[in-house]
């Protein structure tokens, strides 16, 4: 099977027995909890993904790491998971939770970059066109980056609006590239 098919089912049954049991704010946490510990440890991703290491290992190393952290519901789908051999797609299952979570709560995520921080007043203004625009609830990123020397850059969804003297200087150049009068002078 697929990983994308089987992370998805994964996370849409976690999903309705959250809401079956009133606990999706709580299991959001605990899959934000497990997408982490996933990402920032790369021995428990191979730990995960080996063949050689037993279930029941795994299974003690898992409960070790989120037994008491995580809701009992959650940590009995952990266990589950783990019983099915399907550990291996514990991050995609957490990511594919989360973006069920957002797809139910009307929320986007927006990645802004820009070459110096956002104060408070613009940022207001940027969420307040974005909710206006969009009809969602938004979720800002912010990241600064110096290269873009001014302007920004914004992704949502697929998109990506670069509004940025960086990339503008790019087209000028390339425009001059192109442009057969300047080329001779």
């Amino acid at each position: 099977m697929d990983i994308t098919i089987i992370s998805q089912r994964y996370a849409k049954a976690l999903f309705d027995l959250a809401l079956e049991f009133k606990e999706l704010e709580k299991i959001k946490e605990d899959m934000l909890l497990v997408g982490s510990v996933t990402d920032e440890n790369p021995e428990f991703r191979r730990l995960l993904s080996s063949p050689v290491i037993p279930q029941g290992k795994k299974a003690a190393i898992i409960r070790g790491i989120f037994n008491k952290k995580v809701e009992k519901l959650t940590f009995r789908f952990l266990e589950l998971v783990v019983r099915k051999e399907r550990e291996v797609f514990l991050k995609n299952i957490a990511d594919n939770f989360i973006s069920l979570y957002k797809k139910y709560k009307n929320i986007i995520t927006v990645k802004l970059i820009t070459a110096q921080p956002v104060d408070d007043h613009i940022r207001k203004e940027i969420l307040d066109i974005l909710e206006e625009t969009t009809h969602k609830n938004v979720e800002l990123l912010e990241d600064t980056d110096k290269k873009l020397i001014g302007g920004f850059v914004l992704t949502m969804d697929d998109k990506k609006y670069d509004a940025s003297i960086r990339q503008q200087i790019n087209r000028l150049q390339k425009e001059f590239e192109r442009n057969p009068y300047v080329k001779g002078f």
